[in-house]
């Protein structure tokens, strides 16, 4: 996707960009905003660069509401055009909020008024490289291409790392808040755990969230970082056991979503394709730790959360499918247990007790839709009775959300 844009391409979409604000003033008489990137170089548009313009626009469209808007994807660079029914000036005003964050010194928010009219900023942008007044410094060429070009990588990298974290404590979130989950934490009850409950859950993913960074970071700084992934993945359980006072609230999930959200970043910044770089992390890795899940593998067979990555976590893209089909979790969740041998159903219950989780998942998703929340809260209390909990299947879930939060899949 990453290729040089010509003078002639710049000098076309301004042309073109010109010409589609006219075309909106005209037809709607609103205030207008055209919001673009400041992109030093020849390259304007890549996969790190379009992620940050998408996460851009939807910052836009939640602090201003649009009459209308449209997104237009040119090689020179992506563009963004809302129209809105406030005033110019309070506009101007939000979208310099907006400009005013770390990234945000690389959007350019133009506001125009119905009469076309562009607002200024007042006191003018700052220069990336210096802080100073960027009109000073553009004038002298005070900074050579090479240190803008940098600075901006460095913006657009560290914002990404970040958002990329945030979808992964987000899904950890996202995934405990699943009401009814039978056998594990919800908003209902602990389920079969009478060591955690749901303020610990969430503690323990906000936690996490300078580990996700930190597997984001990596990756972008070299792909081939599983040797780095594995050394954070260990102090990240550390610090989770600190949180939790013991619990092993999130151990599974620091070793799938932390793959996949280096993964992830691999994609933005060496545009390698998520799913095999995640299998590719995954094989890299030093052999697992006999666990409990190890254990159960050993003795029912299957196929664990080790060999799931690798296989470019084939259950967690169906989740994510199923989600875009607007599915709801809680059927999904029971779809899991029918085709997961979940290691910790396993180790709680062995094959018998997988077996009796994936009858009750059976009846529930053959029955009628207005019986389906009875039953899911029987079998929430069957499932507690018996101590088992579908483990396996919450950190699949969990990793379906992260995907589906992937808007460049």
């Amino acid at each position: 996707m990453s290729s040089e844009v010509t003078l002639m391409q710049v000098l076309d979409a301004r042309e073109a960009r010109q010409a589609k604000q006219q075309a909106l003033l005209r037809k709607y008489g609103s205030t207008l905003i055209c919001f673009t990137m400041n992109i030093a170089g020849p390259y304007k548009r890549s996969p790190l660069i379009d992620f940050v313009f998408g996460r851009g626009r939807q910052a836009l469209l939640e602090a201003v509401p649009a009459l209308y808007d449209e997104s237009i994807a040119r090689s020179a660079g992506n563009e963004f055009y809302l129209v809105t029914g406030l005033d110019a000036a309070e506009a101007k005003v939000r979208c310099i909020r907006l400009e005013d964050t770390p990234v945000g010194r690389l959007f350019d928010m133009d506001v125009l008024t119905p009469d076309d009219e562009k607002l200024s900023r007042p006191g003018g942008r700052t220069c990336l490289v210096c802080g100073g007044p960027a009109t000073l410094c553009s004038r002298s060429r005070a900074h050579g291409l090479e240190a803008i070009e940098a600075k901006t990588q460095a913006l657009l990298r560290s914002f990404a790392a970040r958002e990329l974290a945030d979808f992964a404590v987000n899904s950890l979130c996202r995934e405990v808040r699943v009401t009814p989950k039978p056998g594990l934490v919800d908003e209902n009850n602990a389920g079969a755990h009478k060591d955690m409950d749901l303020p610990m859950f969430l503690t323990s993913a906000e936690v996490l969230r300078p580990y996700f960074t930190l597997c984001a970071e990596a990756a972008m700084d070299n792909p081939d970082c599983m040797p780095t992934l594995q050394k954070a993945g260990l102090e990240a359980e550390q610090t989770m056991l600190t949180a939790t006072g013991g619990v092993n609230t999130h151990k599974g999930a620091i070793y799938s979503l932390g793959l996949l959200t280096a993964a992830a970043a691999a994609y933005l910044v060496h545009e390698r394709p998520l799913f095999e770089q995640a299998a590719k992390l995954a094989k890299d890795g030093a052999p697992s730790v006999q666990t409990h899940g190890r254990k159960a593998l050993a003795a029912y067979g299957g196929r664990g959360a080790r060999e799931e990555a690798e296989a470019g976590f084939p259950l967690a893209q169906k989740v994510r499918r199923m989600l875009s089909a607007g599915l709801p979790p809680e059927g999904i969740l029971l779809q899991l247990i029918l085709e997961c041998q979940d290691t910790n159903l396993l180790h709680r219950g062995g094959a018998e007790g997988l077996a009796f989780a994936r009858k009750w998942a059976e009846r529930i998703l053959s029955a009628e839709p207005a019986r389906k929340s009875e039953l899911l809260l029987a079998m929430d209390a069957a499932m507690i009775d018996r101590n088992l909990s579908p483990g396996g299947c919450a950190d699949i879930l969990a990793q379906g959300f992260f995907l589906a939060s992937l808007t460049f899949l």
